[in-house]
């Protein structure tokens, strides 16, 4: 996790987001894990800053852009060889020892 900010001296306790930090908390803000008062902060910088207003935009896109990609298939083959070293290293599952 990003470092929060913090209320910047004189501002009596009001929370500001520059750019910086913006960039820094963007997946958590996706995410909704940020506290409440970050999110207001959030919100109101996006409200005067076009440019963070896109690279959110570009963040979005570029999520559901990697959400329509399949998932990866591993041959029959290469898993079969990872389950050899493993063996090899581990031990068969449920053996003693």
């Amino acid at each position: 996790m990003a470092d929060l900010p913090t209320p910047r001296p004189g501002d009596h306790d009001v929370l500001t987001i520059a750019c910086r930090e913006f960039v820094e908390l963007v997946t958590e803000h996706l995410e909704g894990t940020l506290p409440d008062a970050v999110e207001q902060a959030i919100a109101e910088h996006l409200e005067l800053c076009e440019p963070c207003v896109v690279y959110l935009e570009q963040v979005r896109s570029t999520a559901r852009a990697l959400r329509t990609l399949p998932e990866p298939t591993l041959p029959p083959a290469a898993r079969e060889r990872l389950l050899d070293v493993f063996t090899a290293l581990h031990g068969r599952e449920g053996s003693a020892g």
